[in-house]
């Protein structure tokens, strides 16, 4: 199903960058105004010049443009000469384990959803996807990965990489949230070739990156236009993508917790006897509420700091994708209770921030989620339906910096 092949890669000429740390930085969407800044301090070749420049209107894209063909033209960045992929591995901590997330950066023939050879599981944002296109419009190059999974328990593609990556990384260096980053690159036809066709068969399934991945189809659809609508091995019908396996141990998929800060009318009280009509409601202690939360269940936390309830559907149904947490908050309790639109919502991965907001009085309520299941998303997807935005946090994050994809 999926096509995946190499790419010759434009990326950090190590002969010129001395730290890699200093140049690479979070995922665009994740950065605020003072991160950017301080990003911008770090060192004047950070990739944040790239994916989140700071110039007025439209003219910041240009700008990008201009910075990202200055460091080809110094050799700051140097293009691959040979089709690769770009093994990349994060080993973190995660319940006082360590792990290790595998994955490799490649080209992906970019497919329509209608075709399910590659999903989505969320839904997207217009505003974020036209600020994507006229970025990749005015470089020319895909500057972030989006990242997808497939699902594969022979682990194929780990044991063969893991056997060709006995050279030292292009990079190793480890983040200040403790998250050490090594990427290599490959060239072996043998095993581009191999990785080609073990995933020939196989969905792709967008864990992050949607925005980016409906922007490459839009940018390729444009560029067929261009082109007389002619369909062809163009570089601009692939997109850069991270591809790990679903049975990886290290693949992690967090949750987003959603914040209220308006509820319209509603008292707790209200709130909680509307819920009950199709919830049972249990009122428990603090520490137990936030403990063991079932694929089907959520919990709502409140200013009270000794306890919080738990949800859980009344109806004894047969287990059910549409059954799940994030999918039950979104269509029982934001479409029917809560105004999703005028409730002020604020998504976070922190259990912290969420209590914080609570307890200083700037937020009514929090709705906290279970971890998800790679297994779960699929089998949501396959329906054909597509799950809340923000419902998924996949930790950890990519590094922006990495490799850049030129398409044209």
């Amino acid at each position: 199903m999926a096509t995946v092949k190499g790419f010759r890669g434009i990326r950090y000429n190590p002969e010129k960058i001395e730290n890699f740390a200093d140049v690479l930085a979070p995922p665009y969407d994740v950065i605020n105004s003072s991160e950017q800044e301080e990003l911008y301090n770090k060192n004047p070749y950070n990739v944040i010049r790239l994916i989140l420049s700071k110039g007025e209107g439209d003219s910041k894209y240009e700008e990008a443009a201009q910075t990202f063909r200055s460091w080809i033209e110094d050799d700051t960045l140097t293009q691959d000469e040979e089709p690769s992929i770009y093994p990349y591995y994060q080993e973190f901590e995660e319940g006082h384990k360590k792990l290790t997330r595998k994955g490799f950066l490649a080209a992906v023939k970019i497919e329509d959803f209608s075709t399910k050879k590659i999903l989505p599981h969320e839904r997207t944002f217009p505003k974020h996807k036209r600020d994507r296109l006229k970025l990749n419009t005015a470089c020319k190059a895909n500057m972030s990965p989006v990242f997808s999974v497939y699902s594969d328990p022979e682990i194929a593609i780990e044991k063969l990489l893991d056997e060709k990556l006995k050279d030292k990384p292009i990079f190793d260096i480890t983040n200040e949230d403790g998250v050490r980053n090594r990427l290599w690159k490959v060239s072996d036809p043998d095993t581009i070739s191999f990785i080609g066709n073990h995933l020939e068969d196989k969905s792709l399934l967008i864990a992050d990156g949607h925005h980016r991945y409906e922007t490459a189809i839009e940018y390729r659809n444009i560029q067929r236009e261009l082109n007389g609508g002619v369909t062809s091995d163009k570089p601009y019908e692939y997109v850069m993508m991270f591809l790990s396996n679903a049975e990886d141990e290290g693949l992690i998929i967090n949750p987003t917790y959603r914040v209220v800060k308006n509820m319209g009318n509603l008292d707790l009280e209200s709130f909680l006897n509307m819920l009950g009509e199709e919830f049972n409601i249990e009122k428990m202690p603090y520490k137990e509420g936030l403990s063991d939360i079932g694929y089907e269940e959520f919990t709502i936390l409140t200013k009270d700091p000794e306890f919080v309830y738990r949800a859980s559907l009344k109806a004894n149904k047969e287990e059910s994708p549409n059954n799940l947490a994030v999918t039950l908050l979104h269509n029982n309790v934001f479409n029917k209770i809560i105004d999703e639109e005028s409730a002020g919502i604020l998504y976070t991965k922190d259990l912290d921030e969420a209590v914080q907001l609570l307890r200083n009085g700037e937020y009514e309520i929090a709705f906290i989620l279970p971890e998800l299941r790679a297994s779960d998303i699929f089998d949501i997807v396959l329906t054909g339906d597509r799950m809340p935005q923000k419902t998924t946090y996949f930790y950890p994050k990519i590094l922006s910096g990495l490799v850049f994809n030129p398409l044209a």
